[in-house]
């Protein structure tokens, strides 16, 4: 499940979850939008806080994505 995703069912926001995962909103939110990978410890935190319905496979994008992403940055 994306972050985001499971951010809208649990009428989460970037900054109350930042809270819970002891990091900044701009954090979230950048990994929320997929503009930044967690580190391996916070993807850790994330899986846990989220009841395993994030995990660190969700944040694994193709090389296509990436690409894309990096493109519409420009």
């Amino acid at each position: 499940m994306k972050l985001s995703d499971w951010m809208k069912e649990q009428a989460c926001n970037d900054k109350a979850l930042g809270v819970r995962l002891g990091v900044n909103r701009a954090t979230i939110s950048r990994i929320r939008r997929g503009l930044n990978r967690p580190s391996w410890e916070l993807a850790t935190r994330i899986k846990q806080t989220t009841g395993n319905a994030v995990t660190a496979d969700d944040f694994l994008l193709d090389r296509q994505s990436l690409r894309k992403r990096s493109e519409a940055a420009e």
